[in-house]
């Protein structure tokens, strides 16, 4: 699994710096702007830009035929998916604190170090991150870069059908569904407190990461190339 994760990183090194460096002045400007957004919401955008980064590695790979290639190594498939996931979580975890670390030290930056190394933007980011790669990568594993914009396309769907059923019905129940949510976890979080919360919090999304894997190794194994 290391040599598979080694060959992804010097086959697709000049796309993570190039992305990298793109992500680095757009979050730069982020933090600069007065007002734009608030350490949570810096955080949420920083987790939301630094998951695509593993992301394009797959895409990337796919759209230059080079996927077949890589399944001719003496390992498996299932081998394959794992040191993806790995690297998907090291590259992102990596670019999230590299964009905390930006945030709090670049010239004119209207955040402290303290505001974004909080408890809430830490675990907004963490989520965000394992929420994002949890959904996309079983999409770019089974169809490459049209995965992207499957996954893009059905969401903005779906959120147009049902703001259009909300408009035409005159139903409250986006409303309802966000203040139902919002109720339900304040009351766990009030239940559990904050360190029961946030241990349940880590559960869950380790658990969704994990079933995103198995979707993906099964998908990927089934996968003609």
């Amino acid at each position: 699994m290391r040599r598979v994760i080694q060959k992804d990183l010097i086959l697709n090194r000049n796309v993570i710096l190039i992305n990298m460096s793109v992500f680095a002045a757009c979050l730069a400007f982020f933090a600069v702007w007065p007002e734009a957004f608030s350490p949570r919401a810096y955080a949420g955008f920083s987790s939301l830009m630094v998951s695509f980064l593993p992301v394009s590695i797959v895409t990337r790979e796919d759209k230059v035929r080079a996927m077949a290639l890589g399944c001719s190594l003496p390992v498996s498939r299932r081998t394959i998916v794992k040191a993806r996931f790995l690297l998907a979580l090291i590259l992102a975890f990596l670019g999230v604190l590299g964009a905390f670390l930006l945030g709090a030290f670049v010239p004119f930056s209207k955040f402290e170090v303290g505001d974004l190394f909080a408890p809430g933007p830490v675990l907004m980011a963490l989520a965000g991150m394992t929420l994002i790669l949890s959904l996309l990568l079983p999409f770019t594993l089974r169809f490459g870069v049209q995965g992207v914009m499957i996954f893009l396309i059905a969401t903005q769907v779906l959120g147009v059908v049902l703001f259009t059923m909300v408009k035409v019905t005159g139903s409250v129940v986006d409303v309802w569904l966000v203040d139902g949510i919002g109720s339900a976890l304040a009351r766990l979080h009030e239940a559990a407190g904050p360190v029961g919360f946030n241990f349940l919090l880590a559960v869950a999304l380790v658990g969704l990461l994990w079933v995103s894997y198995l979707v993906s190794a099964r998908i990927f194994e089934r996968r003609e190339l």
